[in-house]
């Protein structure tokens, strides 16, 4: 069981043996989902290969507001289950990864003229009910709600000073590294056998008397196009899955609509959350609620729920965008926050399921579906982040079914890179940063990234000292990152571990750039690559960033330090 250490030197060997032989399960998509199908089909015996046109979790999985949610805004539409399903996948994954999945206090301010206020403590009894209802074998608790005066409110989150608050209610949800959750879940996935392709395209679906029976993969790191066999392949792309269902049935009539939602970036001392994240009401007048989340140095202010019809793989920011989302913060906050005041932002689309005659995105159920095509391609599609698992548990139960065999899912028992308590492995990790010279700081944000393999991390600093040089001043991540990430968490690019394995790419004005060459030389140098490999990364990178970033750009200097 299990595969060699998940490093970017075994990608082709991994692509090579998927195929040299027929599979059991093709997963396409490498985002929560899709990695949870593969966990899940793996766990049960089954031979799995998943793959991804691009890094894991580069598509809506790492563009979530970072949050292990029951969704208490869903109950306003009267969502109980829905709730209730998210409430419980939270508890689980608190058991899990509770280096990953962490408790957070959150405020839900209430002013003089806040509607429907008297239906604030239902719902939050409601939510407390369901987790309490959870609890038993799940992992930890989450605070249970409470009225706080606003001085209490004001203690906790002091950006509410100038608000005119009344009072506030206080609960609980959990707050996570989203594109780290996935990387765990593969990781995971990798332990029980199944191969792990990034950077590969299914540019088309093989067929046999009508039944889909694999792929045709471009692999998008060296040109070159080799074909999957299965026996069952699953569409888990999550907004593009109507791509791939058009390649089974040309002309299908598409099943999701993409909703964009945009999250900024601005420095902690400008919108200040000491203890916990506020849940914003919309002073806007159009119904879509906000969060404000402490995230280290910085704070996260979002989320936009806005149809999307562009190019899926083009999204920016805009100036609409921008201008909505610190207009929504400014109208609670009273911070006077402007565009000079964003480090950094992304912008993301969920894969909602079309509903005709919603009257808003905020209206459409956050449900997930499972089709069959005519051909068998099972599509899985909807939900979010916090229900992945419930979804893919969904997917292979229908393919064991299928199978006419028995095995039950174990999901919900596979931890996720381990699950000692975080407090002992966070003393044991800062006394030996501390012999290596890393501050606590640096020790903390390994232990919230790496869980159990922080060790690993330390271990390289111990053999080259020189690796325990920071990366930016914005967030304590050090040169030894690029090395695990590439020969322990597949990363190929210095997008790959600037986005997606420390998230530098958001946390400051200049991404970064300025030790993008430092990694690309890592990365180099464990690859075996020149110096105009490691030029064309930081390059890359650059792009990608600035892609992304739409309207905000980057600035001169950014790109004059990378060279």
């Amino acid at each position: 069981m299990g595969n060699p250490a998940f490093s970017v030197l075994t990608r082709s060997a991994e692509l090579a043996s998927a195929a040299a032989e027929e599979l059991d399960v093709l997963v396409v998509g490498m985002g929560a989902t899709g990695a949870g199908v593969a966990l899940d089909a793996a766990s049960r015996g089954l031979r799995v290969a998943v793959l991804d046109k691009g890094d894991l979790a580069s598509g809506t999985s790492s563009k979530s507001s970072k949050l292990v949610h029951g969704g208490l805004r869903y109950l306003e539409n009267y969502e109980f289950g829905l709730v209730r399903e998210g409430v419980v996948e939270r508890q689980l994954l608190m058991k899990l990864a509770p280096h990953l999945v962490r408790p957070m206090d959150f405020l839900y301010p209430v002013w003089p003229d806040t509607a429907k206020r008297r239906l604030l403590g239902l719902g939050l009894t409601t939510y407390d009910v369901f987790a309490l209802a959870s609890l038993a074998g799940r992992g930890g608790a989450t605070r249970r709600h409470a009225k706080v005066d606003a001085d209490e409110a004001v203690a906790l989150a002091p950006a509410l000073a100038d608000s005119g608050l009344a009072y506030s209610y206080l609960y609980g949800d959990c707050a996570t590294d989203d594109a780290r959750l996935v990387l765990a879940v593969v990781q995971a996935a990798r332990s029980f056998g199944s191969l792990v392709i990034t950077h590969a395209e299914v540019t088309g679906l093989l067929s046999e008397h009508g039944t889909v029976v694999g792929a045709t993969v471009a692999d998008r790191l060296d040109g070159s196009t080799v074909q999957l066999r299965a026996r069952h392949v699953v569409n888990a792309t999550g907004v593009w899955v109507d791509r791939l269902q058009g390649f089974e049935e040309p002309g299908r009539q598409a099943v999701v609509q993409p909703s964009k939602g945009v999250h900024v970036v601005v420095p902690r001392e400008r919108l200040p959350l000491l203890e916990a994240s506020v849940l914003l009401p919309s002073k806007q007048g159009d119904g879509r609620s906000m969060f404000a989340i402490p995230w280290g140095r910085q704070t996260i202010l979002g989320t936009t729920d806005t149809p999307y019809d562009g190019h899926l793989d083009g999204l920016s920011l805009t100036g609409e965008d921008l201008d909505y989302v610190l207009a929504a913060g400014n109208a609670v906050f009273k911070q006077e926050l402007t565009e000079q005041d964003v480090l950094g932002a992304w912008a993301g689309v969920r894969p909602l399921l079309r509903q005709p005659g919603s009257g808003s995105m905020s209206d459409i159920s956050r449900r997930h579906t499972l089709v069959e095509g005519s051909g068998g391609l099972l599509t899985i599609t909807g939900g979010k982040l916090t229900t992945y698992r419930r979804m893919a548990k969904d997917v292979v139960d229908r393919i064991v079914e299928k199978d006419g065999r028995k095995a039950r899912c174990r999901t919900d028992e596979i931890p996720l890179s381990g699950t000692r308590p975080v407090d002992g492995l966070l003393r044991e990790t800062t006394a030996a940063a501390q012999v290596l010279g890393l501050s606590d700081e640096v020790a903390a944000s390994l232990v919230r990234q790496c869980g159990e393999t922080a060790a690993h991390v330390l271990s390289l600093v111990a053999a080259e000292p020189e690796l325990g040089r920071l990366l930016s001043p914005t967030a304590p991540h050090i040169a030894a990152e690029v090395v695990h990430a590439a020969r322990s968490e597949g990363a190929s690019t210095v997008d790959d571990v600037f986005s997606r394995r420390t998230r530098l790419s958001l946390r400051a004005k200049d991404a970064a750039l300025p030790a993008a060459r430092l990694a690309a030389g890592l990365l180099a140098r464990e690859t075996g690559r020149d110096a105009a490999w490691a030029d064309q990364q930081v390059a890359a990178y650059a792009d990608a960033v600035r892609q992304e970033r739409g309207v905000l750009g980057l600035p001169d200097t950014a790109l004059e330090a990378a060279g």
